[in-house]
């Protein structure tokens, strides 16, 4: 009896071992963007907002939208996100100048941006009201980042000056078909690509 309950424990210590060990890899590498106000004092440069990655891990296939008012929350929560931009990858320690959204701080809208690890994980970061959240998994919509039916539904940043004109590619949760089983806590989606990815039933208006 006590060999098997020493063979027991040592199983148990093992996946723990495992669970942690996966955890620190991940970690390791894991991309946290912020969004940053720069007034441009001094003369330096002209006032934009910036991306920035705080975390220790490059942020790949980065889109950045807008809502008019995002709770900060996991999920989408009856939010309505609009003009997505699709811009380069982010070093950690790097940021990138969102220069399309102007030179205003306040311009009365939320901002969030979807991104992934070098794995294709999901990430987002939310802001508004000078306040930024940052969560595991998808919490804003999944645009096709590739063509769609002969369109793009993601702009990409070189081709975006500013936001004069019509929104595009306006949508909320009910364009996706979110699987079930997925646990809230990730939002539409946990991988690029994965089992649980909802590109495939996105619907445009």
């Amino acid at each position: 009896m006590l060999t098997i309950l020493i063979a027991v424990l040592a199983v148990l210590v093992s996946l723990g071992s495992l669970v942690l060990a996966y955890a620190s890899n991940r970690r390791s590498h894991m991309p946290v963007l912020q969004f940053m106000w720069e007034s441009g004092q001094g003369g330096s440069s002209e006032p934009k907002w910036w991306l920035v990655n705080v975390g220790t891990g490059p942020a790949t296939n980065i889109v950045v939208a807008q809502t008019v008012r995002t709770g900060l929350t996991r999920g989408l929560n009856g939010e309505e996100w609009f003009n997505p931009v699709l811009v380069p990858s982010i070093p950690a320690g790097g940021k990138l100048a969102l220069s399309w959204l102007g030179g205003t701080m306040g311009f009365e809208c939320g901002m969030g941006a979807s991104y992934t690890d070098v794995e294709r994980y999901f990430y987002t970061t939310k802001c508004g009201d000078d306040v930024s959240m940052f969560f595991i998994g998808l919490h804003l919509p999944r645009w096709p980042l590739l063509k769609l039916d002969g369109n793009k539904a993601v702009k990409t940043w070189w081709g975006v000056e500013d936001l004069s004109g019509p929104q595009w590619s306006s949508v909320t949760e009910a364009h996706f078909r979110r699987r079930r089983w997925l646990p809230s806590r990730f939002g539409l989606c946990r991988r690029l690509g994965g089992w649980a990815d909802p590109v495939l039933s996105y619907r445009p208006q």
